[in-house]
């Protein structure tokens, strides 16, 4: 009797991995402008509120941008990122005063949920991701 390959878990890196890519893409390029440094360096994903400091939104689009390396956390390291506060002041309000009403909110990210957040990057649907997300947040 042959044993059921079991599959294999999807973890919350694997997942942040394919946002992150998706992010990129819908940004296309770095989007801080402060007048002060030039952009230099590879792309990257950056969260307004940090992962580990609210792994709420980890996943949550608007709380995703794309930085160049050179830009990535110049604006932080222990100071509130003011260019994007900015950024999403004028552009998402919507979206920043959502995340500071549920700064206390929990999502268990389980394999369910793991699964349709990758399903959703993967076809580059961030505001079916942002629903969904926001849907989960208002559920919990």
């Amino acid at each position: 009797m042959q044993k059921k390959k079991k599959a294999k878990k999807l973890t919350a890196t694997k997942v942040q991995t394919i946002v992150n890519a998706a992010i990129r893409r819908r940004d296309g390029e770095c989007i801080v402008r402060d007048g002060k440094h030039s952009c230099a360096g590879d792309l990257t994903a950056s969260h307004y509120y940090c992962v580990g400091g609210c792994s709420t939104f980890r996943f949550y689009p608007p709380n995703i941008h794309t930085q160049c390396f050179g830009h990535h956390g110049i604006h932080e390291h222990g100071r509130e990122p003011f260019f994007y506060r900015r950024w999403m002041q004028e552009y998402r309000p919507d979206a920043l005063e959502f995340m500071e009403t549920h700064w206390g909110a929990v999502i268990k990210y389980d394999q369910e949920t793991l699964h349709e957040i990758k399903r959703l990057a993967e076809a580059d649907d961030l505001d079916g991701l942002s629903v969904y997300i926001a849907g989960k947040i208002e559920n919990s």
